[in-house]
């Protein structure tokens, strides 16, 4: 069972950044994550079946990754907790993958008052096994390796894969993926903003640079920083075009 130093040390690390936190969540989220911890310690961590990571990873990179950052997954989300920070101390104090996954999966299902993360954003075995996968791999180093290696958006090819995969839908409103964020600018009308935010460059052009280089133009109403800095390196030139393409033909005008 995790000693008081660690439990105390991961509870810290799992405050919300500070530009969103208020006393009230920070305590929430404390006081759940020593809960977890203690609950997954006295055998509650272990759960029926076996997780599947493979698929762990790529539903975190669907649905966590625009918010938080985990290096192996590739992700580099701001408005959450940065997992390998979070963890990686606490990992390095003795803290077992299976306890992290049980936090993981507690805060999945519980997120906490106040908290900015929707609760049960995965559910069933989905959240457990985004929960294994953190927990196998939050705060080491090095890279995923064999079908890991190519869950979620290593494996996306099309458009609309590309958008799933990279996470595009927590941030961003787009009616032909289904998705309703309201982080970022609205999509759906793409191909008739495009032209009026860059009128020297091509849609299809405006919306590759905006991708890997999304402080370039910022759209009025939004804040620089805010989408990942590293689809540059995350995407390939080929998905690049894919996804740009995708966003430019299907969002209308």
């Amino acid at each position: 069972m995790p000693s008081a130093r660690r439990a105390g040390s991961l509870s810290r690390a799992l405050r919300p950044p500070r530009r969103i936190r208020n006393s009230g969540a920070s305590a929430a989220l404390a006081a759940l994550a020593a809960a977890a911890i203690a609950s997954v310690g006295a055998g509650c961590g272990s759960r029926e079946g076996t997780a599947d990571v493979v698929n762990g990873k790529a539903q975190f990179v669907q649905k966590c990754g625009s918010c938080h950052v985990l290096e192996r997954a590739g992700t580099a989300g701001k408005s959450g907790p940065n997992l390998d920070a979070a963890f990686g101390p606490s990992r390095r104090d003795g803290l077992g993958s299976k306890t992290i996954a049980g936090v993981v999966h507690d805060q999945i299902l519980y997120p906490g008052r106040g908290s900015p993360m929707p609760a049960k954003l995965v559910t069933g075995d989905d959240a457990r096994d985004v929960a294994a996968y953190v927990g196998a791999i939050a705060g080491r180093p090095g890279e995923d390796t064999g079908a890991l290696a190519t869950a979620g958006l290593a494996g996306a090819t099309d458009g609309n894969q590309i958008f799933t995969a990279a996470g595009c839908g927590g941030c961003h409103a787009f009616s032909a993926a289904g998705s309703t964020g309201s982080i970022g600018p609205n999509l759906n009308d793409l191909a008739a903003t495009a032209p009026k935010n860059k009128p020297d460059m091509k849609p299809e052009e405006y919306v590759s640079e905006s991708i890997v280089k999304p402080n370039a133009f910022i759209a009025p109403g939004y804040q620089a920083g805010v989408m990942p800095q590293n689809y540059s390196s995350q995407l390939t030139p080929e998905q690049v075009k894919a996804l740009s393409d995708y966003l430019v033909k299907t969002g209308g005008g």
